[in-house]
């Protein structure tokens, strides 16, 4: 047998075990030193990284009026009494008295009250105060975390026993949902970690295989963060790339290496010295962990040409964590395995015999194969059913009703919107070369003014630019939100300033969310064609057959476009949302979708490349197609499901967070994975490779050029366990 690059690894790795793990010792130091930088180069900007209208305003606002101001920042508070109106004696003094305190923030410059000489901003009824808070700007968020603390302190004394207190604004707000995210952070971690031991106690029935995969995971992710904080210096990434990262290693790392310590495993039963055995695995399970890792990694490549920093940000997180999840998995584990040796088995349970072949998924293969059309039949109707939903989805990021009831942000924008008519963001128009149209402009300011989806419209002049600022009454889920800026762009602004010479630019919160979504879809395509053709081509030569990569194309589209249905189905129509815990949405968030498809594409390759490299290594050993459908899928079987059932684990504890778009991306991928592991792996791919018989290993002659890649290195069990297992397959077929 040829080892290949990966058995040549795993025994250079497995000859000096102790060398190889001090050097990844050395390095998770190293990438512990690294991430404790990582905070200074995160952000929550959303940017287009592209020439769209939205940030064109952003870039001119920046240019042209950030020198006008002071430079700070404008923060609020909302106080709200129940047993006092402005004007009392008691709302005064709390008011006086939350100004003081806030004044003795460091980082902040001015704080105004309303007094009776300038009661704005007060509601209609008195009872709710805006208190303005000038902060100046800080990268740690350190001035609006005291400036909260201050808030909380004062919330605290039995003077405020009444009164409601809440800071609402761009600073506070990054900090209020950078703290939403570590907390959905530390639940998906949580429940991922907890279930995935127990789903590798129940998979390898011993304790000290069921930990080695999570030893892996963590590596990965250690050194993925470390890694990541490196590439941050260099490029603006992303608050959701630790949780794209932790959730993305968990996956993998634990995939990876359930394939390897099982195969090791297997070659211990089979009489192996635990050198052969480490060699074997890295010939065999490791170069199908390689080949898989090469796979996602070029999946998630596509997310890259995406022009935003959300979408670079997600692809680069996962792409550095599959990096480091395969480079664990070929380098420490072999190390880890040489060092335990047949203690890999300790802490074994009575019922787990490592080694046999599980009876159960040769029943399940056959039972599919005695019927294939069938089979074949009802997985297609499944997938069917469940992708019809996505073709009613809708993007648009989720709006204030997407956080918990009692989220205190939430809270304060629905103060803002029904006692002082104020939206949740705002819009900006920037007019260029406006000199000598004066007059059109002025018109223009009016015209918006009188759309009822913006309110508060005020004109700004700089030299001949001119600014103007208004705020959107409508939620921004609301669907009128969306058509409010086309109506900007479309009709008000290009007839207003019809016959000048100037040149507008539409921007703000809203705007830059539809230029988000124009660009996305704009993208897909290409996107598409990076992921499929790339995918394709892997395949084609890894197994030598153009019938096997153009199934599962076909069917990773099929069983991400039912994640795409169940997603619209569940948030968007809200069919047991509530049950799960999750919040109704107008729509799907607008990076979602394409993300999924690269991730999930990816991870569905992983799948396909562990049980179709056992189906090859069989079928290139006996010829006999359906017999070796049953062998792979008996051997694979469990595998791939305990494998998917952590990765819904790990997906499921994401999905549970409080961010609705975490929440969609948990829900999607745990829905696709299970599906893949289920109904295509465990019934649309034997069905059909059963009914398709020797056409699977179909190539055209005029691909016969191609290399001979062996993914699983071909290596024989001992003679008579073949003769055996060749005997009882007869029997059973």
């Amino acid at each position: 047998m040829s080892t290949g690059i990966t058995g040549r690894i795993a025994r250079t790795a497995a000859a000096r075990p102790w060398i190889t793990v001090t050097v990844w010792v050395l390095a998770l130091a190293g990438a512990i030193y690294a991430a404790g930088g990582l905070g200074d180069t995160l952000t929550q900007d959303e940017r287009m990284l592209t020439p769209v209208d939205s940030r064109t305003v952003d870039e001119l606002d920046e240019e042209h009026r950030a020198g006008t101001g002071d430079g700070t920042v404008a923060e609020t508070i909302v106080v709200e009494s129940s047993s006092a109106d402005f004007g009392h004696a008691d709302f005064d003094a709390a008011l006086a008295s939350l100004a003081d305190a806030v004044a003795g923030v460091e980082g902040v410059t001015q704080v105004t009250v309303p007094t009776a000489e300038q009661p704005f901003p007060v509601s209609q009824d008195g009872a709710t105060a805006l208190v303005s808070v000038q902060v100046l700007p800080d990268d740690d968020g350190a001035v609006a975390e005291d400036l909260m603390a201050a808030t909380e302190a004062v919330r605290s004394d039995a003077a405020f026993a009444d009164f409601t207190v809440r800071n609402i604004g761009p600073a506070t707000g990054e900090v209020a949902f950078d703290t939403l995210a570590e907390e959905s952070l530390i639940v998906g971690e949580a429940i991922g970690l907890g279930v995935a031991l127990v789903i590798l106690l129940i998979v390898f029935g011993a304790l000290v295989a069921a930990g080695i995969p999570l030893l892996v995971a963590i590596v990965s992710i250690v050194m993925a963060v470390g890694a990541t904080a490196i590439v941050g210096q260099a490029f603006e990434l992303s608050f959701f790339v630790v949780n794209m990262i932790t959730m993305m290693g968990l996956a993998l790392g634990i995939d990876y290496s359930l394939v390897a310590v099982q195969r090791f495993r297997e070659e211990l039963a089979h009489g192996r010295s635990v050198m052969d055995a480490v060699a074997i695995t890295g010939s065999t399970a490791n170069r199908a962990v390689l080949f898989s890792g090469i796979t996602v990694v070029i999946s998630l490549v596509g997310l890259l040409i995406v022009p935003s920093t959300i979408m670079r940000s997600l692809g680069a997180g996962a792409i550095l964590v599959a990096i480091m999840s395969v480079l664990a998995a070929v380098t420490l584990l072999p190390a880890v395995l040489r060092l335990l040796g047949h203690r890999v088995n300790a802490g074994r349970l009575p019922w787990a015999h490592p080694g046999t072949e599980p009876r159960r998924w040769r029943a399940i293969a056959e039972a599919v194969i005695r019927r294939p059309v069938l089979w074949a039949g009802a997985g297609l109707a499944i997938l069917g059913l469940l992708a019809a939903p996505a073709a009613g989805m809708r993007l648009t990021f989720p709006g204030i009703e997407a956080l918990p009831e009692d989220n205190e942000f939430r809270l304060a924008t629905e103060t803002l919107v029904e006692d002082f008519g104020q939206g949740q963001s705002s819009t900006l128009i920037v007019i260029e070369d406006a000199a000598n149209a004066d007059a059109e402009v002025a018109a223009l300011a009016a015209a918006i003014e009188d759309d009822p989806a913006f309110a508060e419209t005020e004109l700004m002049w700089v030299d001949d630019i001119a600014f103007i600022d208004t705020r959107d009454t409508l939620d921004a889920a609301d669907p009128e939100a969306e058509a409010a800026v086309d109506r900007l762009r479309e009709e008000i602004v290009p007839e207003a300033l019809a016959g000048t010479a100037a040149i507008a630019y539409v921007g703000g919160d809203q705007a830059s969310s539809v230029d988000f979504s124009d660009t996305i879809r704009d993208m897909a395509p290409w996107v598409l064609l990076i992921v499929l053709g790339s995918s394709f081509v892997l395949l084609l030569v890894a197994f030598r057959s153009i019938v096997v990569p153009a199934m599962a194309i076909v069917l990773n589209l099929l069983s991400t476009a039912a994640a795409f249905g169940m997603l619209v189905a569940v948030f968007q129509w809200g069919w047991g949302a509530s049950l799960f815990g999750f919040p109704q949405v107008d729509g799907i968030a607008p990076w979602i979708p394409l993300f999924l498809f690269a991730v999930l594409f990816g991870l569905s390759m992983d799948y396909h490349v562990f049980l179709l490299s056992r189906v090859k290594e069989r079928f290139d050993a006996t010829g006999d197609t359906r017999e070796s459908i049953a062998y792979g899928l008996s051997r694979t079987g469990s595998l791939i499901t305990g494998a998917a059932l952590i990765m819904v684990a790990v997906f499921s504890g994401f999905a549970l967070g409080d961010l609705a778009e975490f929440s969609q991306m948990g829900f999607g991928l745990a829905a696709a994975v299970i599906l893949d592991a289920t109904v295509v792996r465990s019934m649309l791919v034997p069905a059909l490779m059963a009914l398709l018989g020797r056409t699977n290993w179909y190539l055209p002659s005029w691909l016969q050029w191609l290399p001979h890649v062996s993914i699983e290195g071909g290596e024989a069990p001992p003679q008579g366990q073949r003769d055996e297992e060749l005997e009882m397959a007869r029997v059973r077929v």
